[in-house]
């Protein structure tokens, strides 16, 4: 009976000391599960994911370069709202021939890592972000992409892949001129006949014209390439100045590259038409003086009329009203008795330049 008794105790001995181990195992496990050995890692949050992709992505020519822009994504991997981006990630593959491609994922090398907080070899404007690549070799085919990347620095959804040829720029375009007229402005210039190097260009797709209003941003001003050295710009008001520049353009491959600005001109158009004539005007002799009247003239613009007047024997007519008469009517006080008088009316319109009309018919009186 002893001895059985012993071969129990030591059983339920054995069964414990089992369980302790499996109860420090399970405390080793939570342990490690939470940091609690070595170092502690930071708590991830749920919506911590990766960017999604830039948005608008573009490629374009600006002078000596290509230039990049795109704006910063506002959503993460998942559609929800980002909350951490750190910088973005320009790669580029630069393929032999204008007509080059599609280029291998390999062909990519990091071209910029612009970090937002330091974006030294980019600018950025709110959203928006910018970059040159100046880098640039004639005839070859350059390929981009671009990711933004988290606080990890963690590459999020790239971009699509954009692509521009490159070659020599053609000449700038020369001894531009604007003039302007009623309502339109005529632009010309020299006409561009070699790349920058000096060699013929024989490639020139036409010519394109910018044009700006004060402080506004350039604006192409030709849907279409300009193929003659001349363009009639008449998308612009009167008394208002504009610049214009004008670039050739060259085609490379299917796609176009533009010579760098030509010197700026200004032209400021302005109403050179002016009114019709007066009509109707008639002249009666009355108490304090010579009374005219004519029709309103149906100008919308006229902003008022000039009267004047001969007398028998003078040869030419004299101004009698320095200051515009705003109604069709007048009362010339200073005609004498025992006179006779001539008179005419103008129109003059509300024009920087004040247009005047012809002279409306004469109107003759004895006094």
């Amino acid at each position: 009976m002893a001895n059985h008794k012993i071969l129990g105790d030591g059983g339920r001995g054995r069964r414990t000391l089992a369980l302790l181990t499996i109860l420090v195992c399970l405390i080793l496990v939570l342990l490690f599960l939470t940091g609690g050995c070595g170092k502690k890692l930071a708590p991830v949050p749920p919506d911590a994911v990766l960017p999604g992709k830039v948005r608008d992505f573009r490629v374009s020519q600006e002078g000596d370069a290509l230039a990049l822009s795109w704006l910063l994504p506002t959503e993460n991997l998942l559609g929800q709202p980002l909350t951490q981006i750190q910088g973005c990630r320009v790669l580029r593959a630069e393929l032999k021939g204008v007509d080059a491609g599609p280029p291998a994922l390999s062909d990519f090398v990091v071209l910029a890592d612009i970090d937002l907080a330091y974006p030294r070899m980019a600018e950025v404007r709110g959203e928006a972000v910018i970059y040159q690549d100046r880098n640039l070799t004639p005839e070859k085919r350059y390929y981009y992409r671009v990711a933004a990347y988290d606080q990890e620095r963690y590459e999020g959804a790239w971009s699509q892949t954009l692509s521009h040829a490159w070659g020599l720029l053609p000449r700038t375009p020369q001894s531009l001129k604007a003039v302007p007229g009623d309502r339109i402005v005529r632009v010309s210039w020299q006409p561009v006949t070699q790349l920058q190097d000096g060699r013929p260009v024989r490639d020139l797709a036409g010519y394109r014209v910018y044009r700006r209003a004060g402080g506004e941003s350039w604006i192409r001003v030709n849907p279409e390439l300009v193929t003659a050295s001349s363009f009639q710009d008449v998308a612009v008001l009167n008394d208002v100045e504009y610049s214009y520049i004008v670039r050739a353009v060259r085609r490379v491959g299917p796609d176009f590259i533009e010579s760098v600005d030509s010197p700026v001109r200004t032209a400021m158009p302005e109403k050179r038409t002016p009114p019709p004539p007066v009509l109707n005007l008639v002249a009666v002799a009355g108490e304090g003086g010579v009374e005219l009247r004519w029709d309103p003239s149906p100008a919308p613009d006229v902003a008022g009329y000039k009267i004047y007047r001969r007398q028998e024997g003078e040869v030419k007519f004299n101004l009698l009203t320095p200051t515009l008469v705003t109604r069709p009517a007048y009362l010339d006080e200073k005609a004498a008795r025992g006179r006779i008088y001539h008179y005419y009316v103008t129109a003059v319109d509300t024009s920087r330049r004040a247009n005047e009309s012809i002279p409306s018919e004469e109107a003759a009186i004895s006094y």
